[in-house]
């Protein structure tokens, strides 16, 4: 069931959806949690435009958006440039959840990212969340991110690479086992 909250009726979401089916279910989904003003836009470009002239408190964006994508919408709205709007939180939604998708998402300052289709309170959860206290955008470079992701991000990659390396070792040495056996076996039909 809904908590609904008086803050949630001020709130203006943008939704950059392609799916129709999918644009009625997440407008249905924030009506539950009575937030009334919702515009939602089928292609990126006519958000863009929007966007510029009616700043949304939040963005719902669909990775796959077209004409610009996710990794092209968060570029341009992450950028010094578009300040003050570089500064809305933007919550990536992804039909599949790609690895690098989240990854790009993360690093192009995404402020959360969900897998669609979603829940009511999961998305609900999403919204307060990226738009709390924790989620604080930092200038990077000429761009917005969220801080401390990069960082992580880069922890996270470093640890990939170690193990990676680790498993290479690994079936090197088993190659290299496996090679010895085999010569001990071939010895050992010899001799016997």
């Amino acid at each position: 069931m809904p908590t609904h909250n008086s803050e949630s009726k001020d709130l203006t979401v943008l939704i950059i959806e392609p799916n129709n089916e999918m644009q009625r279910l997440l407008r249905t989904m924030l009506l539950a949690y009575e937030i009334r003003k919702v515009n939602v836009f089928a292609d990126s470009e006519r958000a863009s435009n929007s966007m510029l002239t009616d700043t949304p408190d939040v963005v719902l964006l669909d990775w796959e958006a077209k004409p610009f994508d996710g990794t092209s919408f968060l570029k341009l709205f992450r950028n010094k440039k578009m300040h003050p709007i570089c500064l809305v939180p933007i919550i990536v939604m992804l039909s599949e959840a790609r690895k690098s998708w989240v990854q790009a998402a993360m690093k192009l300052g995404a402020h959360a990212i969900v897998a669609k289709p979603l829940a009511p309170q999961i998305l609900f959860e999403r919204i307060k969340w990226a738009m709390s206290e924790e989620r604080k955008l930092k200038l990077v470079g000429n761009s917005y991110v969220i801080a401390g992701t990069n960082k992580r991000l880069s922890i996270e990659e470093e640890q990939k690479e170690k193990m990676d390396s680790a498993r290479k070792y690994q079936a090197s040495q088993f190659a290299e086992m496996m090679s010895i056996q085999s010569d001990i076996d071939k010895i050992l039909q010899v001799s016997f």
